[in-house]
């Protein structure tokens, strides 16, 4: 009896055994993946969804790079997950290390040249910055693409000290980015010579180019309210504020500053584009712009196009009412001024003979006479009050009479 309760025993040890074996092989197993699958992606894309990983990089990866690679920082010799990204991950060997960065520029833009050594430098009263304080456009299609916000908004914001480039200019001096400007351009079959231009008449920029900054770019303390709950007196000196939420930390320059952006017109009027300023002149912006009139679909003046101030040819600049036709002559070369003159005697005599068929036209009384008026009389006016006889967009002004003029005749010419 003994031998077999014995024997049952032993059976029932070695089957405990296998048991015990097995649990601990799938413990084994269990902590293995655990430990394991942090260092892939799709591990953190469990909870963090909304980033697409397969578009975080320009270039596609030969292996699956763990989130944990970039996003940690050392905190007492430990490595710990953290949202920031640290330097030292960007320029590492395997990735964009610092001396090729520095190398060369970097075209951007319609081929703008970037350097990012001038970025990194660490020069007197300017920004430290780092690499996310320009790599952070945080978007599901663009994860590390540039927010030319941040562009604009150091450049271009007012500040009590200007901040100056390493060769001494101004951040925001305009060269340091358009220094591939078009020599030479062709308008209205005349050549201008931009760096002629400039010499001759020793002009800034902005002397010719407006409206091409929009916002100022200020701080709004309602916006400190959005991650802190109370407003530290810390908060009053920028030099405190820069050094904590952009050198040690990456915080959006438009999560405190309010909307600035640069650029020049589009070639048609949106939201974007520079919309008429006060009443007395967005007719004359209209023209330039190539719209306001009915039956023709306008094109902007390559004035417009230029972002031209109406200082660089009005010169009496308290109303910006008068001009010297020869002013054409400084960018349209020699002669100019005389066709100017022409086009605008053209222009009179349009809009007399515009005024007589309409005056005729109002005695037809028929429903295609009626919108054929109505649409005359809204180029006549537009046209009136512009003021320029032509010379604001004189294509567009050309095709909205004759389009009217030739309109009027016809119900003229049915009507006898």
């Amino acid at each position: 009896m003994f031998a077999e309760v014995k024997r049952l025993n032993k059976g029932t040890a070695i089957r405990l055994a296998i048991a015990a074996g097995i649990a601990m092989g799938m413990v084994v197993v269990v902590l293995l993946i655990t430990i394991t699958r942090p260092n892939t992606a799709s591990f953190c894309a469990k909870c963090h969804n909304d980033v697409t990983f397969n578009n975080a990089c320009k270039k596609p990866l030969s292996k699956d790079i763990a989130c944990i690679e970039c996003h940690t920082h050392n905190n007492a010799n430990v490595a710990q997950m953290a949202v920031e990204i640290q330097d030292e991950h960007c320029t590492a060997e395997s990735c964009h290390p610092l001396n090729k960065l520095s190398a060369q520029a970097v075209p951007y833009k319609k081929g703008t040249p970037f350097q990012h050594k001038t970025h990194l430098a660490k020069l007197p009263g300017n920004l430290t910055l780092k690499c996310t304080s320009c790599h952070a456009h945080i978007r599901n299609e663009k994860h590390f693409e540039i927010d030319t916000r941040t562009c604009d908004t150091c450049h271009f914001i007012n500040t009590t000290r200007p901040l100056y480039a390493q060769n001494k200019k101004p951040i925001s001096d305009c060269a340091l980015c358009h220094g591939r400007i078009e020599k030479t351009k062709d308008i209205y079959g005349k050549t201008f010579r931009h760096e002629a231009y400039e010499e001759n008449e020793k002009t800034d920029c902005t002397d010719c180019h407006f409206n091409i900054i929009q916002g100022d770019g200020r701080v709004d303390e309602r916006n400190c309210y959005q991650c802190h709950a109370e407003i530290s007196d810390y908060s009053k000196r920028v030099p405190d504020v820069h050094a904590i939420h952009i050198e040690k930390h990456k915080v959006a320059c438009t999560s405190c500053h309010d909307a600035l952006a640069h650029g020049g017109n589009p070639a048609h009027g949106n939201d974007s584009a520079q919309q008429p300023g006060a009443a007395a002149q967005k007719v004359q912006e209209l023209i330039m712009m190539g719209m306001g009139g009915t039956g023709i679909r306008g094109e902007p003046d390559p004035m417009y196009l230029a972002t031209l101030n109406c200082s660089a040819c009005h010169k009496d600049k308290e109303r910006f009412a008068h001009i010297e036709p020869k002013v054409c002559n400084n960018c349209h070369e020699k002669g100019f001024d005389k066709i100017l003159t022409e086009q605008m005697r053209f222009v009179t005599s349009r809009m007399r003979l515009l005024r007589r068929l309409l005056t005729q036209a109002k005695r037809c009384n028929s429903d295609a006479a009626s919108q054929v008026i109505h649409e005359a009389e809204v180029n006549y006016h537009l046209i009136r009050e512009d003021g320029s006889s032509g010379a604001h967009n004189i294509k567009y002004i050309k095709y909205l009479l004759d389009y009217s003029i030739t309109n009027l005749r016809q119900i003229l010419e049915q009507k006898t």
